[in-house]
């Protein structure tokens, strides 16, 4: 999905189209910057927040379909 984004005084702005929007409760953003990339974030929801959680869930690919091993001739 593509936006536009438009100065704003001596800032700029970006218009979130509504599919995207963050929700009415989220007054505030944290904007990280890496290279030419922005990302935004409600305060406090950030990566580091995730990255703290526990790796993965008990049944993370419980189910994962994992095909035969191949066989294949020695080098």
């Amino acid at each position: 999905m593509e936006s536009t984004v438009f100065k704003c005084g001596r800032g700029q702005g970006v218009y979130l189209p509504e599919a995207v929007a963050l929700p009415d409760e989220v007054t505030h953003v944290e904007i990280v910057v890496v290279g030419r990339t922005r990302i935004i974030t409600p305060v406090g929801e950030s990566w580091d927040r995730w990255f703290d959680e526990p790796c993965m869930s008990t049944d993370f690919m419980a189910e994962r379909e994992q095909p035969t091993a191949q066989e294949r001739e020695k080098l």
